[in-house]
C-alpha cells in the first residue's frame, strides 16, 4: 500500500495536549505553581516525543498532504478522523486550485481510496499537484470536546512517565555509563506505533 508522504504540513495546530497541566503535577506530586512553565514545556516535549514515535496525532489537528500525483493509500498521522477535501491544480489553470467532488474518494480504515466512478483529472505537473486537507487524533465524543478525551490509556501513561523523567533528571548528567530506553515507555507506545 502506497504511503501519502510526499509533504505533509500542519495547518491547524492542536488546541491541547493529551496530558493536562493538572494530571502531569499530580503525577509528579507537584502543588506549587513555581514549576508550571517548565511542566508545561516538558509535555509539548513528551507529547511530540511519542508522537513522532507512533507516527500518530494525539488530538485532533488538521494536514494538508501535497503530492505529485493522485494515489491512494495510507494518509500518515494516523488515525484519520476526515477528509476536507481532495484539490487539484487543473492543467488548463495550474495556478488555481481546483476542488474534486468528495464522491471522488473515500476514507476507510485511515486508507484514502479513489472511487469507482472516479475519473482522474488532468493536473499539473508540480510537486503540489495534489493537496489533501484532513484532521487527524483520537476524536473526542464528549459535548463540549475534550481533545484529550479519546486519547488511549497507555499512551497518556508513557507521556507521564517521560514527563516525570524529564522533571526529576533536569540536571542529570551520565558519566561513564550509557544511557538506555526507557522500556516501558516503549513497551506503553508499541501496539500504538505505526509502521509504513
Amino acid at each position: 500500500m502506497y504511503v501519502l508522504t510526499d509533504q505533509i504540513t500542519e495547518t491547524v495546530t492542536a488546541t491541547a495536549y493529551p496530558v493536562s497541566l493538572v494530571e502531569a503535577k499530580a503525577h509528579l506530586r507537584v502543588d506549587i505553581s513555581d514549576d508550571d512553565t517548565l511542566i508545561t514545556s516538558m509535555i509539548a516535549a513528551a507529547t511530540d516525543f511519542c508522537e513522532a514515535y507512533t507516527g500518530r496525532s494525539f488530538v485532533p489537528r488538521t494536514y494538508r498532504a501535497d503530492l505529485r500525483g493522485f494515489y491512494f493509500g495510507n494518509l500518515p498521522k494516523r488515525p484519520i478522523i476526515s477528509i476536507s477535501s481532495v484539490k487539484y491544480y487543473d492543467t488548463g489553470s495550474p495556478e488555481t486550485l481546483t476542488t474534486w467532488a468528495a464522491t471522488n474518494y473515500q476514507l476507510v480504515n485511515d486508507i484514502l481510496y479513489w472511487t469507482e466512478a472516479a475519473s482522474i483529472p488532468a493536473y499539473a505537473y508540480r510537486a503540489d499537484a495534489i493537496q489533501i486537507t484532513y484532521t487527524a487524533g483520537y476524536a473526542p465524543t464528549s459535548s463540549p470536546e475534550d481533545p484529550a478525551e479519546s486519547v488511549p490509556t497507555a499512551i497518556k501513561a508513557a507521556i507521564l512517565m517521560i514527563i516525570g523523567d524529564l522533571y526529576e533528571n533536569r540536571e542529570a548528567k551520565i558519566t561513564g555509563l550509557m544511557q538506555t530506553e526507557n522500556y516501558t515507555v516503549m513497551m506503553l507506545l508499541s501496539s500504538y506505533r505505526v509502521y509504513q
